[in-house]
């Protein structure tokens, strides 16, 4: 077990911060009823909210989720993988979409993951990333 200095810091690891899973929890208790509510949205530009904002709050759970599990990854290599991932995604999907066509979860007439991809999406993924470096930094324990 990695001993913990009062900074945060690892003792023996100068530079490697481990983050506190109550604090990635609760940010992710907030992100992802944000983004189911998102998805359900039904108001003034319900496709915009559908498909661009949910972007930029669900690449924020996966860097949450993967934290919880891997603490000691940096916030800002996790998120350029991450954005990378999703970027390779959206470019599979558009050149061969045969792929991702039978992927997807639908909840009450509502697409939830999958069906929507667009080479848009790619700026609000890097949205997320760069919300979520702040947001993971913000879990660090001091």
């Amino acid at each position: 077990m990695v001993q913990k200095e009062q900074s945060g810091q690892s003792v023996g690891h100068p530079g490697i911060y481990v983050k506190g899973h109550t604090a990635l929890l609760k940010f992710l208790l907030i992100c992802l009823p944000l983004w189911l509510s998102f998805k359900f949205y039904y108001g003034p530009y319900k496709e915009f909210v559908h498909i661009h904002l949910a972007c930029i709050i669900y690449l924020i759970i996966w860097g949450l989720i993967i934290q919880m599990i891997l603490p000691q990854v940096q916030e800002r290599l996790l998120l350029i993988v991450l954005f990378l991932f999703f970027c390779v995604l959206e470019l599979l999907a558009w050149q061969v979409p045969s792929l991702f066509e039978n992927i997807s979860l639908v909840v009450r007439d509502h697409q939830i993951i999958g069906g929507n991809f667009s080479l848009n999406k790619i700026p609000y993924y890097g949205v997320g990333a760069f919300i979520g470096f702040f947001i993971l930094r913000a879990c660090r324990i001091r």
